[in-house]
């Protein structure tokens, strides 16, 4: 596999230990979608465009439990699409130092993908709300999401709840992204696959999946073809003798 791409990610290092394959193009541009653009199943709520809130978005719809509040500040989950699958990340926030000249604090993250472990974290944020954060988490995970990855062209995305969040603010509200083709290591996703594994899969999805879509057929004249063949107009015919 062969990537272009201005910035690196943690599986990079593969191509020069098993070799590039120039026949399987990884062009790995990072693109944030706007919201009306991302799969539907990803957009926020809306009373008229998109009337039924979705699970994708209700999952961050959940709270720290009291006796781990004085270790975790506060948590975001993530989504990850990889390779014909959907992995769902959380960031932990923690305190960290002040912020010189500030009464705020930095933010330490925290990347968990033990869903079981976050089951015994979390809570339904509001707590008395009949949906269960659990169910929404099982819903994504046992997702079909291949034509998602189709209609993108792409063996990567992420949906991220909040997104680039570094310190705390009393009042801050969540900034959702939609990125196709991020750098997979500000997710620490080696935490899911190796570098060795993440490189290969990415590589057979290239090639498999994402490259079966047949080609444009280009009509060719008849000319043209028996041209291409090595054949001219006297091929099939005697030419005239010269007088």
């Amino acid at each position: 596999m062969y990537i272009i791409s201005k910035k690196k990610d943690y599986y990079d290092g593969v191509a020069g230990a098993l070799g590039v394959d120039i026949k399987i193009l990884y062009n790995r541009s990072i693109v944030e979608l706007e919201d009306s653009k991302c799969p539907i199943i990803f957009r926020k709520y809306d009373p008229v465009k998109n009337p039924i809130p979705s699970p994708f978005r209700k999952l961050s719809e959940v709270a720290i439990k009291k006796e781990y509040r004085k270790v975790y500040e506060h948590v975001a989950p993530f989504i990850i699409g990889f390779c014909g699958k959907l992995y769902v990340g959380w960031k932990l926030y923690s305190f960290g130092e002040k912020i010189p000249n500030n009464t705020q604090r930095y933010l330490t993250t925290i990347i968990e993908y033990d869903n079981e472990k976050m089951k015994s974290i979390l809570i339904n944020y509001p707590a008395w709300r009949s949906e269960k954060f659990v169910d929404h988490l099982n819903y994504v995970l046992s997702y079909d999401a291949i034509d998602i990855f189709r209609d993108l062209n792409t063996p990567v995305f992420v949906y991220d709840s909040d997104y680039g969040r570094h310190y705390r603010e009393k009042r801050y509200n969540n900034n959702p992204k939609f990125i196709i083709n991020p750098l997979l290591k500000e997710y620490q996703f080696f935490k899911v696959f190796n570098a060795f594994q993440a490189f290969q899969e990415i590589q057979m999805f290239l090639g498999g999946v994402l490259g079966n879509k047949e080609k444009d057929i280009v009509n060719v004249a008849d000319k043209y073809k028996i041209a291409q063949h090595g054949f001219d107009k006297w091929s099939f015919r005697k030419e005239p003798e010269k007088k």
